[in-house]
């Protein structure tokens, strides 16, 4: 089978998405890859450019290209300018659209694997078959993204796309149970989740060998979703915890304005990471967070960031989302103001046997449920044959948390 993903963003940069992991996989399996991405571009995001140490070798079966750019929009990709993320974006896809086409036509594609909103005329210029993935409430994240336009009818332009694009193409696959309940054809639910045998080969040794006692940590994008003013919060009411805040994004400016202003020398934020070093850093963490802020993109997010914690046998803390309440039921702790989250973290770092019935927990469920080698196998079954049965995630984790309190 061979697969087209026009990828709005670097391929080597220093988010390592879902794209990155089942797309690799599935050249595990056989399958032919090929990724064209966007060009570089002067927006302050995770995935807009490529990272030194991110180099790694392509898995045999992937090949990255570049989607081309018109010489006169080359400027304004490198220029930046404030609030043009939604834009930049879709003007490299409407302006790629030929360029994929015949990519199409040259390579005999067999799938177009979409996953944004400017991609939507694809649907019905390609003699392919097509597959939409809605990883994340796209139409909240606009709103959210451009108030403006979402204010002037670009909110309800979005949700008509959304539907269309779910409507029209061949699959559909959504990465959580609230973005599914809100679709009305059938798709299949296609969580996140992570690799347990790389991250078992992955040590701490970056983080521990500073000595600064016991560390709480988050890694990911700093962007509106992440609230950050509670972990400043939880932070001042932990002196003796060490905060590592792993990551970039268009709120790190900000949070590293907090840090200062409020004298916070127990936060340590180490920038842009390649994924191989921040997943050392992860592993040297005692607890780790998931701070989201309340609302709709948090509340369909299924944090990649939950089970590569959880594959690394880390305690979690995270407000009570509601995606993350489904999964972390019976073995994350939830908390929503800073004394009932600094409480939380206590609570692991002075009582083991809670932490490691957590940290178990949860490593048990990325081994059978959330592992990407397993997801990738049922994104390839539906590619395939057009269905595949879910695997029963709430089964799954009482099945383990039966097991591990008798």
């Amino acid at each position: 089978m061979k697969i087209l993903f026009p990828y709005l963003a670097r391929w080597r940069s220093a988010n390592r998405s879902r794209y990155h992991q089942l797309l690799s996989h599935l050249c595990d399996f056989g399958h032919q890859i090929y990724v064209l991405n966007a060009p570089t571009m002067a927006i302050n995001d995770i995935s807009a450019k490529d990272v030194s140490g991110q180099e790694d070798a392509l898995p045999s079966g992937m090949t990255v290209g570049e989607l081309n750019t018109p010489e006169l929009l080359r400027t304004f990709w490198t220029t930046p300018i404030r609030r043009t993320k939604l834009l930049k974006k879709g003007l490299v896809s409407i302006t790629s659209i030929s360029q994929i086409r015949r990519f199409i036509e040259k390579e005999n594609i067999d799938v177009l694997l979409l996953y944004n909103l400017p991609q939507v005329p694809l649907l019905h210029l390609v003699e392919c078959r097509t597959h939409f993935d809605l990883a994340d409430d796209l139409v909240a994240m606009m709103e959210v993204e451009d108030g403006f336009t979402a204010k002037a009818g670009g909110k309800l332009l979005a949700k008509i796309v959304q539907t269309h694009m779910i409507s029209k193409a061949d699959t559909v696959t959504v990465a959580s149970s609230i973005l599914e309940d809100q679709i009305e054809r059938e798709v299949l639910m296609l969580p996140n989740g992570a690799d347990c045998e790389y991250l078992d080969k992955v040590d701490g040794n970056r983080w521990r060998s500073k000595g600064l006692g016991p560390t709480v940590g988050f890694v990911g994008a700093f962007e509106y979703w992440v609230d950050f003013d509670l972990v400043m919060q939880v932070a001042r009411k932990l002196p003796g915890v060490h905060f590592v805040l792993v990551g970039i994004g268009r709120r790190y400016d900000y949070v590293r304005q907090q840090v200062d202003l409020l004298g916070l020398r127990n936060v340590t934020l180490t920038g842009v990471l390649p994924y191989d070093q921040a997943m050392s850093y992860a592993a040297g963490m005692d607890v780790c967070i998931l701070p989201f802020n309340h609302g709709p993109v948090a509340d369909g997010s299924c944090p990649l960031k939950l089970f590569e914690y959880a594959a690394l046998r880390k305690p979690i803390v995270s407000t009570s989302t509601q995606e993350v309440m489904k999964i972390g039921e019976g073995w994350i702790s939830f908390a929503d103001n800073p004394e009932d989250f600094a409480g939380a973290i206590e609570a692991f770092l002075a009582d083991s046997s809670a932490a490691s019935f957590s940290a178990g927990t949860g490593r048990a469920l990325v081994e059978q449920r959330y592992n990407w080698k397993l997801l990738a196998r049922q994104f390839e079954s539906l590619l395939l044959n057009g269905a595949v049965t879910d695997l029963e995630a709430s089964s799954a984790r009482g099945k383990i948390l039966e097991e591990l309190e008798s």
